[in-house]
């Protein structure tokens, strides 16, 4: 059996108890999932030369961006920002 892809990404995600849609279509994943009522998308490819990407709207939340090289790491980078930027957000809430 193939291993199952985008493992760093469902693990990050099983680990902090997220509910997340995968699938795999043609030998590539797909993580659809929903954060502050928003709806993501994790679309992996792969080009014609055999390496992989995926297309993710995990930026911008309205616009797809392409992430190639280490895109799993990548975008993992975009989602921990978030959670850092909610901790900032949380901790000026608590200041007078």
């Amino acid at each position: 059996m193939a291993e199952s892809r985008l493992p760093k990404i469902r693990k990050f995600m099983d680990e902090k108890g997220w509910k997340y849609q995968y699938r795999e279509e043609d030998g590539v994943g797909v993580i659809e999932f929903l954060y502050r009522d928003r709806s993501y998308h994790i679309w992996e490819y792969q080009d014609d030369d055999g390496s992989f990407g995926a297309e993710s709207n995990v930026r911008t939340c309205g616009r797809m961006e392409d992430y190639t090289g280490d895109y799993e790491q990548k975008i993992l980078d975009v989602i921990l920002a978030w959670l850092e930027d909610e901790k900032r957000q949380a901790y000026k809430d608590r200041q007078w």
